[in-house]
């Protein structure tokens, strides 16, 4: 369990930097009240105190620069970055006007800090290494340590470690020689989660004990309660990494939690109490000393009474305790009270934080993937079907909400959250040849869901995440080998393990499509190309197949034909630092003819504003893109290539959405060039989620870049399959064109056919 207060330490030390800083402010009323309440944690009465005073008071225009820097701190605390954003924009341009050298290197540096908040690390890296000349020049500790820390920051999340400690050990020394202690602690505190990353524990350590001296000589009752959570939080993250390294590193952890119950109780404070109980709880249950670790945790509940954001932590590990102790029933139902206090509060925890996916990984992943991973063990024991199917809905159910909040952390944004077909929707709208296909990786094994025309069956497989994912892995590596075989030990195991336990229920019901959600390490491949040694053919030889990251996620409505028109957009020209793609002319003019109606932007013309006009101009049904194009771990980097620009997730999505008149999302979204990076499956979770982000109701995407002659003849197949044969859907369309490249001596390695994915409607 982990929990993070660099957002409690960034506003406090901020705080202070303001009182260091802003003395000359003219002093009114709603200013003062405004700095009590941002020093009490009131951030909403701060920012409404300051507003009042930059709107009802006369302020030159230095003392307003410092009042914009104070609100956009306070709705950056919030949350509120692009808020945040523009009122320091606005104080730059004021800066620029007549403003001091401290108060331009102030503003930039809460800049960067913004644009890190704002998952932009690049840009903030770049903002704040450029004002840091300006900081170097102004003889001023804290104001530099302030912007170096936010350098270091960005470093960080950049995995430039090396560089970030650099920053961190200077920023100890400023703030050292300018008095801040507070810093000081920040800066040691930041220097220990870097050592975690590097595998460093002798110096975790170290700067770990560093940082708690420096807290018991320099702080008293309520700011070292919290402070000493912070680094409590810190040992336990310590014990987790280096367990065998550092077996002291446990009796710290419990030293700090025990003078944190002390500190609660003498300032009767709730919360504080409810942190010390509940972490003191975690490090029993580590021990197995679970009857003392069930007395903490439950009286750690009752001190969070009405506060989710913290309920939510205590009763995930009652659930666990209880399940540790073979009540399942028990835990089962305190895992559901955990998602009830959880759920409505999750993106809160992404506030202020700069690694949003270790937020998601820890804080919220291990409590849906922990009660559907109990209920799928009940749900094995129980040989009654009612009961069972009932366990076994319960449970992938949580894990479709889990893939939601998963999409929705990848794009940070939550307008991914208009859910447009229940999964019992879906099942009910299958036609009897088609099944949807499950895979869920536990550490200690693979669960198989299977749902059929006759309900929903579960296989379990002996084979761990990590297993499973090291075969994944060097399937995928070998599968883009276009000149070996060597893909086919690994694409045999898999197929053995995935369809050898569920080939004679499929075979059974006639099944002839699959519906396929794959989780983790199975996104990254595509299992197309998965090979049965007794047939001696590929899965696609049997079955028609289409990707989806979630059945919530997937519209399944019947595709009414009718006469699509068509935008065709290719980038055949070496632009940008990137190859030509010789073949894609021929691709567009093949597929032109296969539109009775469509439009060209090739090359030149392929521009992102005429790809904007054009699609403003007229609703398309099928927007067609060849061109080099990357998903990458940070969705930030992901991006299809025009003639003049890059064109990321959120532009397509606001132009694929720009029509007023469309009635109807896009139906077919084809990329014919795009790749995602080797084993990478945050890359590949983004590739899979694009047909919900861009709004399309079906997407074509390549797993990496393939050969872009076999490209363009498999999606002119492909099309032509589909456009012409109105008995086809999309997945056997592509299912066809597949089967045909493969037929040929030239493409009928997977490398070049297996890699194209349908995601999304498959009819």
């Amino acid at each position: 369990m982990s929990i993070n207060f660099s957002s409690y330490l960034k506003v406090t030390v901020i705080s202070l930097v303001f009182s260091l800083t802003f003395d000359n402010c003219i002093a009114t009323d709603a200013l003062q009240q405004g700095e009590d309440f941002f020093r009490r944690g009131a951030v909403a009465q701060a920012i409404h105190h300051w507003e009042t005073a930059l709107n009802e008071t006369q302020l030159e225009t230095q003392p307003r620069i410092q009042l914009l820097i104070r609100l956009a701190t306070a709705y950056q605390a919030k949350g509120h970055y692009a808020t945040a954003h523009t009122i320091l924009q606005q104080a730059q341009e004021e800066v620029e006007r007549s403003g001091t050298l401290e108060q331009q290197i102030l503003v930039h540096s809460h800049l960067g800090d913004i644009l890190l908040a704002m998952q932009k690390p690049d840009a903030a890296r770049e903002s704040l290494e450029e004002t840091l000349i300006l900081a170097r020049r102004h003889d001023d500790p804290l104001i530099l340590a302030h912007l170096l820390n936010n350098l270091g920051n960005a470093l960080y999340v950049l995995q430039e470690y090396v560089e970030a400690l650099n920053a961190y050990r200077e920023v100890i020394e400023l703030a050292l020689r300018g008095g801040d202690p507070l810093l000081q602690i920040q800066a040691l505190s930041n220097q220990v989660r870097v050592h975690i990353k590097r595998n460093d524990p002798a110096a975790s350590l170290a700067v770990l004990e560093k940082a708690l001296s420096q807290v018991q000589a320099s702080l008293e009752n309520h700011d070292k309660g919290f402070h000493l959570l912070s680094l409590g939080q810190l040992a336990l993250r310590l014990q987790t990494h280096f367990q065998k390294d550092l077996p002291q590193v446990g009796s710290i952890a419990y030293r700090i939690f025990n003078e944190v119950l002390k500190l609660a109780s003498q300032q009767q404070d709730k919360r504080l109490m409810s942190y010390a109980k509940g972490f003191l709880g975690e490090l029993y249950e580590r021990e197995q000393r679970y009857q003392e670790a069930m007395q903490l945790t439950r009286q750690a509940i009752f001190f969070a009474q009405d506060e989710s954001d913290i309920s939510y932590l205590w009763e995930w590990q009652q659930a666990r305790l209880l399940q540790s102790q073979q009540d399942f029933t028990g835990a089962i139902r305190a895992y559901k009270l955990a998602l009830e206090h959880l759920h409505p509060i999750k993106s809160r925890l992404f506030i202020g934080q700069r690694d949003t996916l270790e937020v998601f990984n820890e804080r919220i992943r291990p409590v849906y993937f922990g009660l559907a991973d109990l209920l799928l063990r009940q749900a094995a024991k129980i040989k009654e079907p009612e009961t069972k199917t009932v366990l076994l809905k319960q449970a992938r159910e949580e894990i479709e909400r889990l893939k939601l909040i998963e999409l929705q952390e990848y794009f940070q944004s939550e307008c991914l959250s208009a859910v447009q077909t229940q999964a019992t929707e879906l099942e009910s709208r299958l036609d009897k040849h088609t099944a949807i296909f499950y895979p869920i990786l536990f550490p200690d094994r693979t669960e198989l869901l299977l749902s059929l025309p006759d309900g929903i069956h579960q296989v379990i497989i002996p084979v761990g995440a990590d297993t499973l994912g090291e075969v994944v892995h060097q399937w995928r590596k070998n599968l883009q080998l276009s000149t070996s075989p060597r893909f086919i030990k690994q694409s045999t195991q898999l197929y053995q393990w995935l369809i050898t336990p569920i080939l004679p229920k499929l075979t059974a019901h006639d099944i002839n499509t699959l519906i396929i959600v794959p989780d983790g390490s199975l996104r990254t491949v595509p299992l197309a190309a998965l090979y049965d040694p007794k047939d001696k053919k590929f899965l696609m030889h049997r079955f028609a197949l289409v990707t989806t990251p979630g059945l919530n996620l997937t519209d399944s409505r019947l595709l009414l034909r009718k006469n699509f028109k068509a935008l065709l957009n290719g980038l055949s020209e070496g632009v940008q630092d990137f190859s030509p793609l010789p073949s894609v002319p021929d691709e567009i003019k093949n597929i032109g003819v296969i539109f009775e109606k469509n439009d060209i932007l090739l090359n030149q013309k392929f521009s992102l504003e005429n790809l904007n006009q054009s699609l403003l101009d007229s609703p398309y049904e099928v927007v067609h893109i060849a061109s080099h194009g990357q998903f990458d771990s940070n969705p930030k980097k992901t991006f299809l290539l025009t003639y003049d620009s890059k064109l990321t997730m959120d532009r397509l999505q606001g132009l694929l959405g720009l029509n007023q008149l469309r009635k109807e999302p896009v139906e077919l979204l084809t990329l014919s060039a795009c790749q995602t990076a080797v084993g990478d499956e945050r890359a590949a979770l983004g590739l899979a989620g694009v047909a919900i982000k861009a709004g399309a109701r079906s997407v074509i995407a390549s797993l990496w870049f393939v050969n872009d002659e076999s490209t363009a003849q498999l999606i002119t197949a492909f099309y032509r399959n589909f456009i012409e044969d109105q008995s086809l859907s999309k997945a056997k369309a592509l299912q066809k064109a597949q089967q045909k490249v493969a037929a040929t001596q030239q493409f009928r390695h997977p490398a070049f056919w297996a890699p194209f994915l349908l995601i999304g409607n498959w009819l």
